[in-house]
């Protein structure tokens, strides 16, 4: 076989391994979602999640990139396409909402993998590097409002955590609530942010 054919094979097998474990982790929680039962959703054996993974932990790392994947290509071209910070901050509000909104299981999945705090070898937990660099995207967008005099003087860091620390409180909604309006949530949150944020005369 090819060494081309091979190598998509096996991209193929990793996403199919991928997306049962975001099945599992969102229907069974973090803890049950074990590797044998990951394996079994994906009609795999074990032994094939370890060829291609090496451990749990690296098969969590993929489960949080693949869903940051979903939630970016949803985000940045949105972003982009605003001419203002302004703009730059609702679409920013707005696309992680609608992240929330229209794909509720792979969210569900990194809530489980975000609560279980470090990886197993007592690492930093795999979504640690994703939360800093989320963080460090939305500074990007404070600080085009600043240098352009659309928002005030304020410290980027501390905003940027009330902004995400805001948009993250929202999963917790809704597990309990799963009838709640992220829409509305949605235009609350892009009100006070905007007031929190713009340039006063």
């Amino acid at each position: 076989m090819p060494s081309e054919a091979r190598s998509f094979i096996e991209q193929a097998r990793r996403a199919q391994i991928v997306a049962c474990a975001i099945d599992a982790i969102a229907t069974l929680g973090y803890g049950n979602a074990s590797l044998a039962k990951i394996a079994k959703l994906a009609k795999v054996s074990t032994g094939v999640i370890i060829y291609h993974f090496g451990s749990k932990d690296e098969l969590i790392r993929a489960v949080v990139e693949e869903v940051a994947r979903i939630a970016t290509e949803m985000m940045v071209p949105r972003i982009m396409a605003e001419t203002t910070a302004t703009g730059g901050l609702r679409a920013y509000i707005e696309s992680n909402l609608d992240f929330m909104r229209l794909h509720p299981r792979p969210l569900l999945a990194l809530v489980e993998i975000v609560g279980h705090g470090r990886a197993e070898d007592g690492g930093p937990g795999p979504y640690a590097a994703q939360h800093e660099t989320a963080l460090t995207d939305l500074a990007k967008v404070l600080d085009w409002g600043r240098h352009t005099g659309e928002f005030r003087d304020f410290a980027t860091r501390p905003m940027a955590l009330a902004i995400r620390g805001a948009i993250d409180a929202v999963p917790a909604e809704m597990i309990k609530n799963p009838e709640l309006d992220l829409r509305e949530i949605s235009r609350e949150l892009v009100t006070v942010f905007t007031l929190a944020t713009r340039s006063t005369p």
